[in-house]
């Protein structure tokens, strides 16, 4: 490989790195913000919103992002021009149909009484955030299936000036609601982003549309069972918020995710060390095999956990200093949250590490299954939990449906090593 690939290689692994820190400081700030200057109602409001922003976005990335990546680039480049237009026109007369018939959600439920107007609103804004983020999430997708993460990374700072900017409006400007006024931001700052990788890809390649069916289908081949496996784990990574919403009350989705913020730079760490660890893991697979990589992952892991505890050490130490004086916030039962969450974190960590060869072995519908049996776990403590531990019984049963997704994630490399070292030996 020459230098001068290696350096573009380096360039385009780096911009991408930089967008996810960009782009997850910028949410960080966004809720340092909300829990600070607004109140435990106003902060819930904006976690539930963001929480459904993760599920429609988790599931549109399973079904058409990742299918997109795989296929677009073994098409002609006419025919990949002619998929990406496609795509996009056809999934945005879907979402334009679909977020008017979910608006008949809110209308009605206020209408017959069963919320008032400003619970009306609050979904109506999120309905409204949604179409957005999916929009967004698509064009920025389409934008690294023709390399171009720098297009992507100004397209994100558009969405980045345009959150901050109105999360600093709603929290700063005495506005009446500043919850709804969060919510409303995130769908502008979705249709900002959106709209400069739109421009983007006008410019170059340029839309062209066609009939979208067929490629559809070929989509489907791939993103079925990924996509089910998305919201199923989903159901047991972000549906505790409204556990604890409906189980108790938005005070307690306020506390619980006030005490994941302090731990947020180990997940974006280790979620940017993920978006780099598939195309890793696949060539190590190809060039050393399923045994050499495996230790070699292993060896990554244990660097990664150790730069992870070098962050967690120092946010335990001045956790009082971190939460009260500088958060100016009290959370309940906070030490035993924190330690959950650090737990979280570290399981977070080993399951992407286990997850990365098996999807380079293609075995999603063995996984897929797997997340369902976890998730059922993770409910079931959560919800019944509760009543004995309080919120934390959700980070208890995200935990222990984490193990169980380990166990079974270390049980399938397992088969596949005996599978891989039994087929080595016969040649």
């Amino acid at each position: 490989m020459s230098e001068r690939s290696v350096a573009a290689i380096l360039c385009h692994f780096s911009t991408g790195v930089l967008d996810q820190v960009i782009v997850s400081g910028a949410s960080f700030i966004a809720g340092f913000l909300m829990i600070r200057y607004t109140t435990d109602a106003d902060y819930g409001q904006f976690v539930l919103a963001q929480s459904t922003l993760l599920l429609l976005v988790g599931a549109q990335g399973a079904w058409t992002a990742g299918p997109l990546a795989v296929i677009a680039p073994t098409k002609t480049e006419e025919t990949r021009r002619t998929m990406v237009g496609s795509i996009k026109a056809s999934q945005r007369r879907f979402l334009r149909r679909l977020t008017l018939a979910a608006l008949l959600i809110p209308i009605a439920g206020s209408m017959a009484g069963i919320w008032g107007v400003p619970l009306a609103l609050i979904i109506a804004a999120t309905i409204f955030a949604g179409w957005a983020a999916l929009e967004r999430e698509l064009l920025r997708n389409m934008l690294l299936v023709y390399s171009r993460p720098q297009s992507m990374l100004r397209a994100d700072l558009f969405y980045v000036a345009a959150l901050l900017v109105g999360i600093a409006l709603s929290v700063f400007a005495n506005l009446p609601s500043p919850g709804l006024c969060a919510v409303v931001t995130l769908a502008l700052a979705g249709w900002a982003g959106a709209t400069a990788a739109n421009r983007s890809l006008a410019r170059n390649p340029g839309w062209v549309s066609g009939d979208a069916r067929p490629f559809w289908r070929e989509f489907r081949q791939v993103g079925l069972w990924t996509t089910v496996g998305a919201v199923i784990y989903w159901l047991f990574a972000q549906s505790y918020n409204y556990v604890l919403a409906t189980r108790l009350d938005l005070t307690a989705v306020a506390n619980v995710n006030a005490a994941r913020l302090m731990l947020m730079p180990v997940f974006v760490f280790i979620l940017g060390v993920n978006n780099l660890l598939l195309p890793l893991v696949s060539n190590w697979l190809a060039e050393f095999g399923l045994r050499r990589l495996l230790r070699r992952l292993v060896l990554l892991t244990l660097v990664i956990a150790a730069l992870t505890f070098v962050y967690m050490v120092p946010v335990w130490i001045f956790r009082r200093w971190l939460i009260q004086d500088l958060l100016h916030k009290v959370i309940g039962d906070r030490d035993r949250l924190l330690l959950l969450w650090s737990a979280v974190a570290v399981i977070f960590l080993m399951r992407e590490m286990l997850q990365a060869p098996l999807i380079a072995l293609k075995r999603v519908r063995s996984m897929t299954w797997l997340v369902a049996v976890s998730a059922a776990v993770s409910l079931s403590i959560n919800w019944f939990g509760i009543t004995r531990w309080g919120a934390a019984a959700v980070l208890i049963g995200q935990i222990a449906g984490e193990c169980v997704n380990l166990s079974g994630l270390a049980w399938l490399l397992w088969r596949q090593a005996r599978v891989a070292s039994a087929t080595s030996s016969m040649l």
